[in-house]
C-alpha cells in the first residue's frame, strides 16, 4: 500500500514522525479542544511520536505562564509532548533565570517570535543563546522571509555553533533565499510548517540544501497536523528523505543534548 494510501485509510503513518513545531493553549481563533490529550490523541491516529510545542502566549510578554502550562503537558504526557521555552526580553536578568529554570526543568529548547516587537538579536536574549550553546539544544524562530530576521538570526547563528537554529515557516515564501541562509552555517535547519503547502516546496528545500537539513513541523493548532503530515507522506521525495525529514533528523537534534 502507498504512503498516501495509508492516510487516505486513516492508518497510521508507516515510519516514526517528531514533530518540532507545535503549540498548545488558547489564540483568537476558534479550536475546538484545548486539551492537550486531544492533541495527543492526533499524535497517536497519525503515528507521531512527539511533538516539541510552545505556549501561544509566546507571542506575548506573559511567558513565564505559558511555560508552566508546557511544563505541566510536559508531565502530564511525558516523551510525548516536549516543550519549547519562549523567552520574553525583559532584561538579561530575566531570560537567565527563565531560561535555566525550564532547562533545568528538561525542556527541549527555546522559542523565539518577534510578533513580541523585540528583535531577534537584541542582547537581552543572550542568556538563553549561552544556555543553547552550552547544551546543544534547539531553539525554533518563527519566520517569514524577510531579510531583517535573516540578518538577526545569521548574528546568533555564528554564535552558537553548538546550538540548533530552526528556521520556521521556510516553505512559506523565498524558498532561494532560505536555501541561501541554510547554507551559511551547518547548524541551520529548516522547518517547513505553512498553511498554503505549495506543490514542490519540500523537493525544492530538499533539493538546496539536502534532505538532512530539514525538520517537519505542524505548527498545530495553527494549522491541522494531519495536513502538515500529509505534505511530507505526498511529496515525491525517496523514502529514506522522508524518513530523515520526519524523524531521524529531529531525533538527532535531540540526541545531541549535554
Amino acid at each position: 500500500m502507498k504512503d498516501i494510501e495509508r492516510l487516505h485509510k486513516g492508518l497510521p503513518f508507516p515510519f516514526e514522525a517528531i514533530d518540532m513545531h507545535a503549540h498548545i493553549g488558547r489564540y483568537s481563533h476558534a479550536i475546538p479542544d484545548l486539551s492537550v490529550a486531544s492533541q495527543v490523541a492526533v499524535m497517536d491516529r497519525l503515528g507521531v511520536k512527539s511533538t516539541t510545542v510552545s505556549h501561544m502566549q509566546c507571542m506575548s510578554w506573559d511567558v513565564t505562564w505559558g511555560n508552566d502550562e508546557v511544563y505541566k503537558a510536559m508531565k502530564e504526557f511525558p516523551g510525548r509532548i516536549l516543550g519549547y521555552a519562549s523567552m520574553f526580553p525583559k532584561s538579561k536578568d530575566f531570560v537567565a533565570a527563565e531560561a535555566k529554570k525550564r532547562v533545568k526543568q528538561g525542556f527541549t529548547g527555546f522559542k523565539f517570535h518577534n510578533s513580541n516587537g523585540f528583535a531577534y538579536d537584541d542582547p537581552a536574549y543572550e542568556p538563553a543563546w549561552e544556555l543553547a550553546e552550552k547544551h546543544h539544544l534547539p531553539m525554533l524562530f518563527h519566520t517569514w522571509g524577510a531579510p531583517k530576521v535573516f540578518d538577526e538570526i545569521r548574528n546568533i547563528a555564528l554564535k552558537v555553533p553548538n546550538a540548533y537554529i530552526l528556521m520556521g515557516h521556510s516553505t512559506a515564501t523565498k524558498w532561494d533565499e532560505y536555501i541561501a541562509f541554510a547554507r551559511k552555517a551547518p547548524n541551520i535547519r529548516l522547518e517547513l510548517c505553512t498553511s498554503s503547502a505549495p506543490l514542490g516546496s519540500i523537493e525544492y528545500l530538499a533539493a538546496g540544501v539536502g534532505a538532512e537539513r530539514i525538520v517537519w513541523g505542524s505548527d498545530c493548532n495553527f494549522y491541522s497536523m494531519a495536513q502538515q503530515f500529509g505534505r511530507i507522506i505526498g511529496c515525491t521525495l525517496p523514502e529514506a528523505d522522508k524518513r530523515k525529514i520526519a524523524a531521524e533528523n529531529a531525533l538527532a537534534i535531540l540526541a545531541d543534548r549535554k
